[in-house]
C-alpha cells in the first residue's frame, strides 16, 4: 500500500510539472496583448478591403413614391408619382485609391511585425519568470536540507552525557529554529512568486516549474551579434517598417494634386404625362457620362498636409535611430554582464567545492569532539551563503542569456 501511494504522488507531480516551452506556449496562447494584436492584424485586413472598394464598381438603387392633394396636380403633375434610379459609378482614374491600397498593406505588414515583436515580449518575460521560479525552488530546497535534526540530536546526546554545556544545546536548538523559519520564508516567497507565474499563465490549477539552472555555454561575437540584431530583432523591424508607412503617407499626401476621373451610366424612371390631355405613363430612359475632377486651388490645404506627411516621416526615421541605438547599447550591456558573470561563476564555483569540504570536515571533528559547535555553524552558514550566490549567479547568467536571444532572435 506504501509503495502504492509513493508511485501515485509521482504521478501526480509529473501531471502537475510544466517545462519551459510548455510554458511559453501557454503563454502565447493565453496572453491578452497577444490576442489583441492578432485582432488588430484582422483589422487592419478588412482595411485594404476597403481601401481595394475604390476600384470597384459602386452599384444603387432608389426608388420614391409621392402623393400629391388634388390642388397641387395641375399640367403634366400627376396626383401620384413614382420614380427610380439604377446608377453605376466606376472609377477610372484615381491615384489616392492606388496609394491607399499600398499603404493599408504596409500597415498589415507592420502589424504583423508588431504582433510578432509581442510574442518574443511575452516569450522573454515567460522565461524571466520561470527562472526565478527555478531559483527560488532551489533556494527552498537548501532551506530544506538545513532541516536536519542530527546536530541537535548529537548536541542533546552530548549534553546529557555531560560533554559539552547546555549553551551548546542551546545553540543548535536556536540554529534548528532558524533554519525552519528560513524555510517557511523561502517557501512562501516561491508560492507567491507561483501565484503570479500563474496569473501571467492565465493558469488554473497546481503547477510546478521542471527544470534546472545550470550553466550553458556562450560565446560572445559582438560583430556576429550585432548583424543578427539588425536582421531579426523584433522591436527594430517594427520601427523600420514603421518609417516605410510613413514615408508611403507622403505619397497619399501627394495624391491630392492628381486628378480623378470616373464614368456613370443610370436608368431611371418615373411616373408622368408627355400631354395634358395625355394619362399618367411610365417615362424611362438611360444616361451615360464621364466626370473629371481637379482641385485648382484649396487654400494650401493640400501643402499642408504634404508638410506634416514629411514631418511624420522624419520624426519616425529618428524614432528608428534611436531605437537602433537603444537597442545595440542594451546588448553591449548585457554581452558585459555575461562576461562578468561566466567570471563570477568560475570562481564561486571553487569557493563551493571549498565550503563543502569544510563542512564536512568541521561536521566530522564536531561529532568526534575535536571541535566546538561554533566552528560547524559558522560552517553551515557560510556553505548555504554560498551554493545560494551560485544559484543567483546562474539565475542572473541564463536571464542574460535570454535576453539576448530576446534581441537577436
Amino acid at each position: 500500500m506504501r509503495c502504492f501511494m509513493v508511485i501515485l504522488l509521482l504521478v501526480l507531480s509529473v501531471s502537475w510539472s510544466m517545462t519551459l516551452e510548455e510554458a511559453i506556449n501557454v503563454a502565447l496562447k493565453n496572453n491578452t496583448q497577444v490576442k489583441l494584436s492578432e485582432l488588430d492584424l484582422k483589422r487592419v485586413e478588412e482595411d485594404i478591403r476597403k481601401a481595394r472598394a475604390g476600384i470597384l464598381p459602386q452599384v444603387s438603387l432608389s426608388y420614391s413614391y409621392t402623393k400629391l392633394d388634388k390642388s397641387l396636380a395641375f399640367g403634366f403633375t400627376p396626383t401620384e408619382r413614382q420614380s427610380y434610379v439604377f446608377e453605376v459609378n466606376q472609377s477610372i482614374f484615381d491615384k489616392a485609391v492606388f496609394d491607399a491600397i499600398k499603404l493599408s498593406k504596409l500597415a498589415k505588414d507592420l502589424q504583423a511585425y508588431i504582433l510578432e515583436d509581442i510574442k518574443r515580449t511575452v516569450e522573454n518575460q515567460t522565461k524571466q519568470l520561470f527562472y526565478a521560479l527555478l531559483y527560488k525552488k532551489e533556494v527552498v530546497k537548501l532551506y530544506q536540507d538545513n532541516l536536519r535534526e542530527e546536530n541537535y540530536k548529537l548536541t542533546k546526546v552530548q549534553y546529557e552525557a555531560g560533554v559539552v554545556p547546555m549553551v551548546n544545546l542551546l545553540r543548535s536548538k536556536a540554529q534548528l529554529q532558524t533554519a525552519e523559519a528560513q524555510y517557511q520564508q523561502a517557501l512562501a516567497d516561491y508560492k507567491k512568486s507561483l501565484e503570479d507565474f500563474k496569473a501571467y499563465l492565465r493558469w488554473e490549477g497546481d503547477i510546478q516549474p521542471e527544470g534546472s539552472l545550470e550553466f550553458k555555454p556562450f560565446q560572445e561575437d559582438y560583430p556576429t551579434l550585432r548583424k543578427l540584431l539588425l536582421e531579426r530583432n523584433s522591436t527594430l523591424l517594427v520601427a523600420k517598417k514603421s518609417v516605410e508607412v510613413y514615408e508611403k503617407r507622403i505619397d497619399v499626401a501627394k495624391d491630392a494634386y492628381y486628378p480623378t476621373i470616373s464614368g456613370f451610366v443610370t436608368y431611371q424612371g418615373n411616373t408622368g404625362r408627355r400631354s395634358l390631355s395625355g394619362g399618367t405613363e411610365w417615362i424611362r430612359g438611360y444616361t451615360f457620362g464621364f466626370q473629371l475632377n481637379y482641385h485648382l486651388f484649396d487654400g494650401f490645404q493640400r501643402e499642408a498636409n504634404i508638410a506634416q506627411a514629411n514631418i511624420d516621416y522624419l520624426k519616425q526615421k529618428e524614432v528608428y535611430i534611436d531605437t537602433l541605438y537603444t537597442q545595440d547599447a542594451q546588448m553591449k550591456k548585457t554581452l558585459e554582464d555575461i562576461n562578468s558573470l561566466k567570471a563570477q561563476i568560475r570562481a564561486l564555483e571553487s569557493s563551493l567545492e571549498a565550503a563543502k569540504e569544510a563542512l564536512r570536515l568541521s561536521t566530522e571533528r564536531y561529532r568526534y569532539g575535536v571541535t566546538n559547535q561554533l566552528e560547524v555553524l559558522e560552517s553551515r552558514a557560510n556553505y548555504n551563503q554560498t551554493l545560494q550566490n551560485y544559484y543567483l549567479l546562474l539565475y542572473q547568467y541564463m536571464s542574460d542569456l535570454a535576453n539576448i536571444e530576446r534581441l537577436t532572435k
